[in-house]
């Protein structure tokens, strides 16, 4: 899976760029602020259509103008895709995905057209903060790879909404409604069962290929990385009749605090580092570690089950590294087309094929150029994005 060429159009502080990719590494150098994790952003909207880092659109856009876009033309499995994202500031629900110039009604069709693993400082939080997170990065992973995975999640998610309203509802009201509560949970448990199998499946390849990488970028065989997967259902020998008994068995202490307190929404991922929770006892070095190990992980993950290697987007990572960390990262990305972040040109020793670019940013608008030795080499022409 290559990026081929990259178009943006009012997107963040982007007015106008169309940027040709190299198909190994592609270094983006330039002060905090330029634009830098902007690119990354938008190919992560190509990706999964949405931002990493903002839970809106409205944001996204440039300053002042009526719409955005962000466009990538993608080599996959020998066939070349086009992805579009036009958005609109003042319209919550004024999102078009288009592939290959024809407008999508659900994201599962964009689902696997363009695979990305983003790496960011917030990504910590996999290690440091909540189970959501994890679930998150769980969710993502396999919704990239597994089509009927997304669709169960939507469909287990809007049940648990509509659970959840009728509990603050029976919580405050009482009365009639709670003849329904059995309807919702039929409906959420096949779901639940087909999140719970797709999650299990995957955190087994995800442990050993976690751990693996782990001693890569570490260079330390004496610290044990393991990841497992934690889950009321896991152990289910039928996995639908355990949700719905647990269902009813917390229902009557689901009323009475108005929301649904079993299910895979309640799942997480156990990380430790030598059999020792790593929340707890790892050190600010073995968490960046160990971050980045489940990202470089997943990569291998979606290319071992989907058969295609994925894009890697990694923002801000090499400043936190030593050398020595870096040398290694370097060697596992080496298979991947890679974009990443900096603030500084010489974070980051390469070697073989890569492109080195500079961001800029003045009077708010980025700028971007390729550079050589110094040189200044011209971008492409920018393309006009077609909504036809």
């Amino acid at each position: 899976m290559i990026i081929q060429d990259i178009t943006l159009r009012n997107f963040r502080n982007y007015r106008e760029m169309t940027l040709l990719p190299h198909e190994g590494v592609n270094l983006f150098f330039g002060a905090n602020g330029s634009g830098k994790t902007n690119l990354l952003e938008a190919i992560h909207y190509c990706a999964l259509g949405k931002s990493h880092r903002i839970t809106g659109d409205q944001s996204a856009v440039r300053m002042g103008e009526q719409f955005g876009v962000c466009e990538i033309t993608v080599m996959t499995g020998g066939v070349r895709r086009k992805i579009t994202i036009r958005l609109v500031p003042n319209d919550l629900n004024k999102k078009t995905i288009l592939i290959d110039g024809k407008r999508i009604q659900r994201f599962s069709d964009m689902m696997g057209c363009l695979q990305c693993v983003i790496f960011s400082p917030e990504d910590l939080g996999l290690i440091k903060e909540g189970p959501s997170l994890r679930r998150r990065y769980l969710d993502m992973m396999i919704s990239q790879v597994n089509r009927g995975y997304f669709i169960a999640l939507q469909q287990y998610r809007s049940g648990l909404e509509q659970r959840n309203a009728l509990l603050r509802n029976l919580r405050v009201n009482g009365g009639t409604g709670k003849n329904l509560l059995p309807d919702f949970e039929q409906a959420m448990a096949g779901p639940a069962a087909a999140i719970v199998a797709g999650r299990s499946k995957i955190v087994e390849l995800l442990s050993d290929l976690g751990a693996e990488t782990y001693r890569n970028i570490s260079g330390l065989d004496r610290e044990e990385f393991r990841v497992s997967y934690h889950s009321s259902l896991r152990e289910a020998e039928n996995p639908e009749e355990a949700f719905l008994a647990q269902m009813a068995e917390s229902r009557e202490d689901d009323i009475r605090t108005g929301v649904t307190s079993v299910g895979p929404h309640r799942d997480d991922l156990n990380l430790s580092l030598n059999k020792k929770n790593m929340k707890v006892f790892a050190s600010q070095g073995q968490i960046r570690t160990a971050a980045l190990s489940l990202k470089l992980a997943q990569m291998k993950v979606l290319r071992q089950v989907g058969g295609e290697t994925p894009v890697l987007l990694l923002d801000d990572v090499m400043s936190e590294l030593d050398k020595n960390r870096r040398r290694r990262l370097v060697s596992e990305i080496s298979d991947y087309q890679t974009f990443i972040t900096c603030t500084d040109e010489s974070d980051l020793e390469l070697d073989g094929d890569y492109r080195v670019y500079r961001v800029s940013a003045e009077d708010g608008t980025a700028d971007i150029e390729e550079t050589n030795a110094g040189e200044s080499i011209p971008l492409a022409e920018p393309a006009e994005p077609d909504f036809s």
